[in-house]
């Protein structure tokens, strides 16, 4: 997956996955917008046809960068997570 930094600015982040649907950003937004000191998270599909989504996050203080690696961090152990289960369950 191809990843385009849109605005990285104090405070807001904006990047654009290629080859990618709108999973991992609605997931990734859902999190991020736990946090207390995000402002806004969201996420934008041009057109279903495009294979990319949009991320967009605005924090009230903090940094977006450090805080969007967080959670893909704590996706990513999730994830892991429910393999070990999946494999388990079904052995």
């Amino acid at each position: 997956m191809e990843v385009l930094i849109l605005i990285n600015e104090k405070g807001t982040l904006e990047f654009e996955m290629k080859d990618s649907d709108s999973s991992l950003g609605n997931l990734l937004v859902s999190k991020l917008n736990d946090e207390k000191g995000v402002e806004f998270a969201g996420f934008k599909v041009e057109h279903p046809s495009e294979n990319r989504c949009s991320v967009i996050v605005k924090t009230k203080k903090g940094d977006p960068v450090k805080l969007v690696n967080e959670k893909l961090s704590e996706i990513e152990e999730e994830l892991e997570s429910f393999k070990k289960d999946f494999k388990a369950a079904v052995k």
